[in-house]
């Protein structure tokens, strides 16, 4: 029975470990040990102790009271929890069961998405920015629909050629990208996806390279594909698909991209 818990609302979710990696930090507790107490990487957590973001004074507050209890030696877990109301709850609640408080792969994708995120944060893309939005898709292992695929709502923010920003991360959004990563993820065992400008002699590369028909439908026969190339439609714009095993392998293939083509 789970004697304790924590509601943050998901919107929260960022900012309320954040605050905790800098409270331990100032505390004297390492990045090292601090990445094991919240689950992150270690360049996460170096770039939550190092962020001037401002935390909301009442996430704040609950971080304060979480820290104190792990310096006297309490454990934590985070976990997910799932509710189905409008209401908005946050604070500090009393739970009966341990049915109320649901662990799945959802949180584990949720950071994902968040770190492959903030390794492109301020990186200049120009070359790579097509004129539709930019996204990153990343499916659940056993993904069956567009509800079990996340994406950054309303796709990244992009300002002066550089991603600067999201507005939250959810399940069932981006349903072109998800629609694509689920045609494909069996068929070359992948699980994330982002959209980028066409690449232009991308052949060269070190990257293997497929295409897509002008229906999306994958023209190779291959099993493993780190770029797919679309060369586009009547109102439809040419695009570049870049593939991994997570958000995170993306990203990092994205950055190779981008020194690639300079």
């Amino acid at each position: 029975m789970v004697e304790e818990a924590y509601l943050i609302g998901g919107d929260n979710t960022i900012n309320f470990k954040k605050a905790i990696a800098r409270i331990l930090y100032t505390n004297g507790i390492d990045q090292l040990k601090i990445s094991e107490i919240l689950n992150l990487s270690q360049p996460m957590v170096s770039n939550y102790c190092n962020s001037n973001d401002k935390i909301p004074i009442e996430i704040d507050i609950i971080a304060k009271q979480i820290t104190n209890k792990i310096i006297n030696g309490q454990k934590l877990s985070f976990q997910t929890c799932i509710n189905f109301s409008d209401k908005k709850y946050e604070g500090k609640y009393y739970i009966a069961t341990k049915q109320e408080l649901i662990s799945d792969e959802n949180s584990k994708i949720f950071n994902n998405l968040t770190e492959a995120f903030f390794i492109l944060k301020g990186k200049n893309i120009s070359n790579l920015i097509p004129e539709i939005k930019i996204n990153i898709a990343m499916a659940k292992e056993n993904a069956e629909n567009s509800n079990d695929v996340a994406a950054f709502l309303n796709g990244l923010i992009i300002a002066d050629d550089k991603i600067t920003g999201h507005n939250g991360i959810r399940f069932g959004e981006s349903k072109h990208l998800s629609k694509l990563l689920l045609d494909l993820k069996d068929k070359i065992r992948i699980n994330a996806i982002m959209n980028i400008a066409y690449l232009k002699n991308i052949n060269n590369s070190n990257f293997t390279v497929g295409y897509l028909s002008k229906d999306y439908k994958l023209k190779n026969n291959h099993k493993k594909f780190d770029i797919l190339q679309h060369s586009g439609d009547f109102g439809i714009e040419p695009c570049s698909y870049v593939l991994g095993k997570n958000a995170i392998d993306v990203v990092n293939k994205i950055l190779k991209i981008k020194e690639e083509i300079k």
